[in-house]
């Protein structure tokens, strides 16, 4: 066994999934020491607000992106594969140029709509230009991720940031002061500002000299995909963030909050599921796109064995610890734990799901993908409407869970249909769970 364990181990996607998972654990940890310090140096309502916000610049920063974050992930790595220079130039001045406009005109609407909230000015400018920074961070570890490395994007996205900003909200709880939301999403900003800079001189060195070369627009298919790509990233950042502007609506700011530190904790195996999302979409495009079948099965085999075992220690922990890692938000934080066991199962059901969305999206399947999303987030919306007058905030959450686990389902059984292949852990239960040469390069023509 513990020679198995060590051949395991040792092998190069093994190596490349752990490291990412590891990489999405601290990056998570450092955001649970961010949110729980900033709990602990705001006021319950101020805490409410700053997570409300925080929502609501999440959301705007995908809507702004326009769907060209995807894109890029999908086109730079078919043109890598057939050294397309030119396509490639000319996919990078698209996106660059429709995003940046798209972003103004999303950062205009979030300043007029808080206006009109009577959200003091410090605050508007603050989440304004916080929502600019995060969407172009965004932009950039997509990039930086298929040109660099998962370090590179994933890092600067997630992880390295954050150090500064949990430094600097122990200093202020140290030092028994306090905060305002427009204060910590500025401290935010900065930082990020710092990381969005690696990334562009990362960039920069790993491109082709393409100085020299003419680019080259294949606008109907960049226009096709990435309206597809548009409303999927959109209903799925509505899908993580909306949830909380939702109960803030329907009940209150430090409800609101409450509901906010649970599904940041759930999020342990949203993590999984993002880190197996950014492995995949640096290994599966190349192999799918070169037809090299048995690799790709491969992969998809090894990365269910490392989700089946995060899975299983990461709901135990839940049901363990979940109590005292509430409390580090605050001592009424702690009287939600079930709130936080049914938001943690809907996102384990996900995790286990394996990368059957980014498989559908990456591989030319985007068009399926849309309506089970906007099924999920209909869903969800009903179950609050719903759930939450009679159950409160463990209403919101059974909504949550019901609606994640359906999809995940129908997400799978579609990638199974379109690929040939079963992403999910279940696939460990059967001899040859996939079934090998079915799948086809003729759906990233097609959209189909």
């Amino acid at each position: 066994m513990i020679q198995s364990i060590i051949q395991f181990m040792r092998r190069d996607v093994t190596r490349g999934v752990a490291g990412t998972i590891l990489l999405k654990v601290g990056s998570g940890a450092f955001a649970f020491a961010l949110f729980s310090l900033a709990a602990r140096t705001m006021s319950p309502d101020g805490f409410g607000i700053f997570a409300t916000w925080l929502s609501v610049a999440q959301i705007a920063s995908v809507v702004g992106l326009v769907g060209q974050e995807a894109l890029l992930v999908r086109f730079l790595n078919e043109y890598q594969v057939g050294n397309r220079l030119d396509l490639t130039k000319g996919v990078l001045r698209s996106s660059l140029k429709i995003s940046s406009i798209a972003m103004l005109i999303v950062i205009g609407a979030i300043a007029i709509v808080a206006n009109i909230k009577g959200n003091g000015w410090l605050l508007i400018l603050a989440v304004s230009a916080y929502t600019a920074v995060n969407a172009g961070l965004m932009l950039g570890s997509q990039v930086a991720r298929s040109l660099v490395s998962i370090l590179m994007g994933e890092g600067n996205r997630e992880f390295f940031w954050r150090v500064g900003v949990v430094l600097f909200l122990l200093a202020i709880l140290l030092g028994h002061g306090r905060l305002e939301p427009a204060a910590l999403f500025a401290v935010m900003t900065i930082a990020m500002s710092v990381s969005l800079g690696a990334q562009i001189v990362s960039v920069a060195k790993a491109l082709p000299d393409l100085r020299g070369t003419t680019a080259r627009s294949e606008p109907s298919r960049w226009r096709s995909s990435a309206l597809h790509f548009w409303i999927a990233s959109a209903l799925e950042a509505a899908n993580q963030y909306f949830d909380v502007i939702l109960v803030y609506w329907m009940l209150d700011p430090a409800t609101a909050g409450v509901y906010f530190a649970a599904s940041r904790l759930a999020n342990i195996f949203a993590m999984l599921s993002a880190a197996l999302y950014s492995f995949g979409a640096r290994r599966l495009p190349s192999l799918y796109f070169s037809n090299n079948h048995q690799e790709f099965e491969r992969t998809l085999k090894l990365m269910a064995e490392v989700t089946g075992l995060c899975v299983i220690s990461g709901l135990f922990l839940i049901w363990i610890g979940g109590p005292y890692l509430l409390n580090l938000f605050g001592p009424h934080f702690a009287a939600q734990h079930w709130v936080l066991i049914v938001l943690a199962i809907g996102t384990a059901i996900q995790a286990a799901g394996g990368p059957s969305a980014a498989i559908l999206q990456l591989t030319g399947h985007e068009r399926i993908y849309v309506p089970v999303v906007a099924a999920n987030v209909a869903l969800r919306l009903v179950g609050f409407v719903v759930l939450i007058p009679w159950l409160g905030v463990l209403g919101a959450a059974i909504s949550a869970t019901v609606s994640l686990a359906l999809a995940t389902i129908a997400l799978n059984v579609l990638c199974r249909r379109r690929s040939g292949v079963d992403p999910s852990i279940l696939a460990l239960l059967r001899f040859g769970g996939s079934k090998r040469g079915t799948f086809a390069v003729r759906g990233a023509d097609t959209g189909d």
